[in-house]
């Protein structure tokens, strides 16, 4: 079994004062911080209007380009994906022939078309080619529920 880095939901009997309180909360803050990025509730993606789920996977002109070219069109990749509020993940890597992929979500096919052409148009000096798999979220699709709870039975 797993080391329990959970820290004690109630106060330490030996804090004495306000100040011993203040540096219990800082150090379990610090501890939480230490492994947690952040905090995030996952929605009922069609309840808040989400259709499908997009999975696209791209390959990058500049893979094999000088360093300071690769550097600068990471930096405009990056700042475009980070302007792109339906875009919850993107990542670099490597297999099946493609350098990346990042996962979208639209609120029909419409929206991602739209999406895909801005894409294209505003990054294509950039992607050299793209293609995405695209997944109807309807309940009857999903075979497992996206949830990190999963990840705590990890051993």
């Amino acid at each position: 079994m797993g080391t329990d880095y959970r820290l004690p939901q109630e106060r330490p009997s030996n804090c004495q004062s306000i100040k011993d309180l203040s540096a219990y909360g800082y150090a379990k803050k610090s501890k939480i911080e230490e492994f947690i990025d952040g905090y995030t509730t996952i929605p009922k993606f069609a309840r808040i209007g989400f259709e499908i789920v997009v999975f696209t996977f791209f390959k990058s002109k500049t893979k094999y380009g000088k360093p300071e070219e690769r550097e600068k069109s990471a930096a405009r990749t990056v700042d475009w994906l980070m302007r792109q509020p339906n875009v919850i993940f993107a990542i670099c890597g490597q297999g099946m022939g493609w350098d990346g992929i990042r996962i979208s979500f639209h609120k029909s096919y419409s929206d991602f078309a739209r999406f895909a052409r801005r894409h294209e148009s505003e990054l294509s000096d950039l992607i050299s080619e793209s293609q995405s798999f695209i997944a109807d979220i309807s309940p009857e699709t999903v075979l497992k529920p996206f949830h990190f709870k999963y990840l705590a039975k990890v051993e």
